[in-house]
C-alpha cells in the first residue's frame, strides 16, 4: 500500500521560510524569528455534559516579527502554523454530523478533534538587558486562528480522520503568554527558548439545532515549548 505523506506542514514551513526571507530584505527596521513548538493541547468546555478526555501532542511553527519601540519594549506579530486538538466524551448520545452520514456517538466515547490553523498573534514583547550575551523576554497578546482542516475520529467506531467542517467553527481568537531566554551568538543572530500557555475566547465547536447535541463552549487550552532563531 502506497504510504499517504501529509505535506501541508511542509507547505506550511516553505512558506514561513519564504515570507522571512523576503520580509527582511524589504525592511531593515524589523527583527524577525522563526520558531518551531511542540505543543500540548486539550479542550475544556464550560458544561459538565462533555468530559474532557486527556492532551494530545501537536506543533507549532512560524515567523515572528517584532518592531522595537527601545531596547527594551517590541510590538510583536507575525504568522504561523498550528495543529492542536482535543479529546472529549459526552455523558448523553451525541450525534456527529459529517459530510456524507451521521454518526450517534456512545456515552463515554472518545471524540478526538483534529485542528489545523493558520494563527496570526499581536502582543507586546518585554526584554530584559543583555549580561554576557543572555536576556530574557516575556510576550502577551492575542491570537486570530483561521481553520484550515478538521478533522475527528471516533476509536469505538472505527471512524478515523473524518472530515468535521460541519461541526467546526471556521474562526476563533485567544490570548497568549509566553516567557523565554535569548541568547546572542553575534551580531545578527541570535537563539531562542521558552515556554508558553494559550487559551481560546471563543466556542470551537458547533452547537447543531438540527440533531441533539447539548449546548456549550469548548475551546482550546495549550502549553507549548518554543526552540527558535532570531535575525
Amino acid at each position: 500500500m502506497k504510504r499517504v505523506i501529509n505535506r501541508l506542514p511542509l507547505r506550511a514551513l516553505a512558506a514561513v521560510i519564504l515570507v522571512s526571507v523576503t520580509s527582511r530584505g524589504i525592511s531593515q527596521d524589523l527583527t524577525f524569528s522563526v520558531h518551531v513548538d511542540p505543543v500540548i493541547s486539550w479542550m475544556g468546555s464550560n458544561s459538565s455534559d462533555y468530559t474532557n478526555e486527556g492532551v494530545r501532542a501537536g506543533f507549532s511553527m512560524g515567523l515572528d516579527v517584532l518592531h522595537y519601540f527601545n531596547e527594551n519594549i517590541a510590538a510583536s506579530s507575525g504568522i504561523g502554523f498550528l495543529s492542536a486538538g482535543g479529546r472529549q466524551s459526552a455523558v448523553e448520545p451525541h450525534t456527529m454530523v459529517f459530510n456524507n452520514f451521521t454518526q450517534v456517538v456512545v456515552p463515554g466515547d472518545e471524540m478526538k478533534y483534529n485542528l489545523k490553523y493558520i494563527n496570526i498573534p499581536l502582543g507586546i514583547r518585554l526584554q530584559t538587558r543583555q549580561v554576557d550575551y543572555l536576556s530574557w523576554f516575556s510576550d502577551i497578546g492575542f491570537d486570530i486562528r483561521m481553520l484550515l482542516k478538521s478533522t475527528v475520529d471516533i476509536l469505538a467506531e472505527e471512524i478515523s480522520n473524518e472530515n468535521a467542517k460541519n461541526e467546526v467553527y471556521g474562526m476563533n481568537a485567544g490570548w497568549h503568554l509566553y516567557a523565554g531566554a535569548e541568547y546572542e551568538l553575534n551580531m545578527n543572530f541570535s537563539v531562542l527558548a521558552g515556554i508558553g500557555y494559550d487559551q481560546d475566547f471563543f466556542d470551537i465547536t458547533k452547537d447543531l439545532k438540527d440533531v441533539y447535541q447539548a449546548a456549550d463552549k469548548s475551546g482550546l487550552r495549550m502549553f507549548r515549548f518554543r526552540f527558535g532563531i532570531k535575525f
